[in-house]
């Protein structure tokens, strides 16, 4: 299907015809699959990745100007922030299992599977509850959203010393934590 028939047929599904948005979304699946995969989408991701980005396209497909670029581009670029979105969940994940391992955590070397995700989900909300409100801000931003010092600081109101100064009592905290057998250890709020 060239551009031309991908636009007409995006208008008239945002026009409310349900058989022209059916159709839309599955001529467009086989090319977000493809384009997926060459955007280095693990194979076992691509299809909840495709199906997000059918999902923001159909909710967004009001919004779609024909004069502002083609249908594949704008579908394109929903793609990309959902491919984006997960290599950036993904990251995060391994820079809490990696805060794991600086403070003497052992974790396991694969990743995660769902049971797993739920112990490792309870023993950081276990670790962060014995953290000040401020040191658990810091860790959040420093450490898992990865900011530097001077943007968290920012942020935070605080000097770039202050924020390194409470990291640094965070994870000395958190070492002391992770070394305690769960619920013995005081949590603060």
């Amino acid at each position: 299907m060239t551009s031309p028939d991908l636009v007409r047929l995006a208008l008239a599904a945002r026009a409310g015809r349900g058989v022209e948005e059916e159709r839309l979304w599955e001529v467009v699946r086989p090319r977000l699959v493809r384009i997926a995969l060459s955007l280095g989408v693990p194979a076992a991701d691509v299809p909840d990745v495709v199906q997000e980005t059918l999902f923001a396209a159909h909710r967004a497909l009001g919004r779609f100007d024909p004069g502002a670029g083609s249908f594949e581009g704008w579908l394109g670029t929903i793609l990309v922030r959902r491919a984006r979105n997960l290599a950036r969940s993904r990251c995060r994940r391994w820079r809490i299992l990696e805060l794991f391992r600086t403070i003497g955590l052992p974790v396991a070397a694969r990743s995660p599977q769902a049971l797993d995700r739920l112990e490792a989900r309870l023993v950081v909300e276990r670790l962060l509850g014995c953290l000040s409100v401020s040191q658990r801000e810091v860790v959040a931003l420093n450490e898992i959203g990865e900011l530097d010092a001077a943007e968290t600081a920012q942020v935070l109101g605080l000097t770039p010393a202050g924020v390194r100064s409470i990291a640094r009592d965070a994870r000395r905290r958190l070492a002391e934590e992770a070394r305690r057998p769960a619920g013995t250890g005081k949590e603060r709020s």
